[in-house]
C-alpha cells in the first residue's frame, strides 16, 4: 500500500465508532435497570451505595411478569388466577432480597468510608467528603434529568465519614 495512513485513518475512526457507540448503549442499557427502593436510613447514614438507587419501582415487578407470561403462555383465567399469587410472591421476594442488598452495600461503604478516613490527614478528609458530596451531587442531577422523585432523600447531604 501506498497509503499506509488511510488504513490507520480508517482503524481510528472505527474505533472511534465504537467507543461511541459502547458509551450510548451503556448510558441507554443502565437507565433500564429495575431499581429498588431504599432502605429507611437517616441522613446520617446516607451512602454512596444508597445515593445510586430510586424510589420504589413504581408499579412493582408483578404486573409486568404477569403480562408477560399472559402473552406468551395464554393461560386460561383459572390459570392466571392461580399464577398471580405465586409471581406476586416472587416479586415481594425479589424487592426483600434487593433491599437487603442495598442496606449491605451502604453499610459497607459506609465502613469503606471511615477506614479510609481513619489513615488519612484532616485535610484528606475534608477532601474525601468533598469528594463524596460531589458524587451524591452528579447523582442527584442524573436522577433529576432521568425524571426521577428525589423525594426519597438520596439528595440529602451525608454527614462526614466518623474518624477513627
Amino acid at each position: 500500500m501506498d497509503r499506509p495512513w488511510k488504513v490507520i485513518l480508517a482503524f481510528v475512526g472505527v474505533f472511534i465508532a465504537g467507543a461511541v457507540f459502547g458509551g450510548f448503549f451503556t448510558l441507554r442499557s443502565g437507565a433500564l435497570v429495575v431499581e429498588v427502593a431504599r432502605p429507611k436510613v437517616g441522613p446520617a447514614s446516607q451512602s454512596v451505595a444508597a445515593a445510586f438507587t430510586a424510589p420504589a419501582a413504581a408499579k412493582g415487578i408483578a404486573p409486568q411478569v404477569m403480562r408477560q407470561l399472559t402473552q406468551r403462555l395464554s393461560p386460561a383465567p383459572e390459570q392466571q388466577k392461580a399464577i398471580r399469587p405465586i409471581v406476586s410472591r416472587a416479586a415481594e421476594d425479589l424487592q426483600r432480597m434487593q433491599k437487603e442488598h442495598l442496606a449491605d452495600t451502604t453499610r459497607t461503604t459506609e465502613r469503606m468510608y471511615a477506614d479510609v478516613a481513619a489513615v488519612l490527614t484532616p485535610m484528606q478528609r475534608t477532601q474525601l467528603e468533598q469528594m463524596r458530596q460531589e458524587m451524591l451531587e452528579r447523582v442527584r442531577k442524573m436522577r433529576e434529568k432521568r425524571g426521577e422523585a428525589a423525594a426519597d432523600g438520596a439528595g440529602k447531604t451525608a454527614a462526614p465519614a466518623p474518624a477513627r
